[in-house]
């Protein structure tokens, strides 16, 4: 039985299991990092590492011989390159890893070649057509590769493109609907995540795509919040709050269910800035009360959530 460091935890708290045995336990159940762990990062890392320096080469070999080269050599070569990197990931006997950063790869050269046809055919290398292009050409190659590196490229694509499409077609939107669009669509993509990982479909050992795209999806809500509020509710008529109260609710009881400590900091802290705001709104006649009072509020409600975490932490893993 492969005991995880909750259910040893949970253990010791009745029991007079000693701390050397508990490290032991740990170690054999890979929940702490041993050599072979370091080595798979350092092999990760470099092949990584390879991987962007090829793409920063061929970019760069581009550049330097634009003005001697053919505009069907350009194309032709970068579309030779994507097919023999998307062959050797789909063709060939290469382990998952290496297929999936090759994958990658192809999605950063696809990338280059609309770049190039742009520049060649002068289509605007900014417009948002370009990201939407270069977008919907790869959606094949995120749903066949489990690759958290490759999922926030596709993700950091789809929110240029919406961003980009604002400001050049949808550009009577408020910049608050802006905001709770994006929050919906990076707050979707960390539910999929969470339920893929629930069904054991994605690895959970590194969660920093739920973190760090969790942590953009509750940004942009919480700035939509309070561009509403000194705005006027007519900014996204009242989404924004109703969104952040969804939020809020889902988020907190998720992450007391799986003892996830990242949510019960972030959406707290969330919560924390928009009263801040609305402290500081209502004051605006006498701001320099009002600002001593957001003052002594952020002072004290961080020292509780703080104190209340570190107890929330120690019940969970009995120290």
């Amino acid at each position: 039985m492969k005991l995880s460091r909750d259910i040893i935890y949970s253990i010791t708290r009745h029991s007079n299991w000693r701390e050397a045995g508990i490290a032991d336990w740990l170690r054999k159940g890979q929940v702490y990092t041993g050599p072979q762990d370091w080595v798979k990062f350092i092999r990760l890392f470099l092949l990584a590492l390879g991987g962007s320096f090829l793409i920063s080469g061929i970019i760069f070999f581009f550049a330097y011989n634009w003005a001697d080269m053919h505009k069907f050599v350009k194309l032709g070569l970068i579309e030779l390159l994507i097919l023999a990197v998307t062959f050797g990931a789909v063709f060939t006997k290469l382990s998952s890893t290496v297929k999936n950063v090759l994958l990658t790869a192809s999605t950063m050269l696809m990338g280059v070649l609309f770049a190039v046809f742009g520049q060649i055919y002068q289509t605007g290398a900014n417009a948002y057509d370009f990201f939407l292009g270069w977008t919907m050409c790869v959606v094949l190659w995120v749903v066949v590769a489990r690759f958290q590196p490759l999922w926030f490229i596709f993700l950091v694509l789809l929110n240029t493109t919406f961003v980009l499409y604002t400001q050049q077609v949808a550009t009577h939107w408020s910049f608050a609907v802006v905001l709770d669009v994006l929050f919906i669509l990076n707050a979707t993509a960390v539910m999929v995540w969470e339920v893929l990982a629930a069904k054991a479909r994605v690895g959970i050992q590194h969660r920093w795509f739920p973190r760090l795209v969790g942590l953009a999806a509750i940004t942009f809500i919480t700035c939509s919040m309070i561009s509403s509020l000194f705005a006027g509710i007519r900014e996204d008529f009242g989404l924004a709050y109703l969104l952040g109260a969804a939020m809020y609710g889902a988020g907190i009881a998720y992450g007391l269910k799986v003892h996830d400590i990242f949510y019960l900091t972030a959406l707290p802290f969330s919560a924390i800035a928009v009263v801040t705001a609305i402290l500081v709104r209502i004051g605006e006649n006498v701001p320099e009360i009002m600002l001593l009072l957001a003052t002594l509020f952020v002072v004290g409600s961080i020292t509780l959530l703080v104190q209340y975490l570190g107890k929330l932490n120690r019940q969970w893993h009995g120290r």
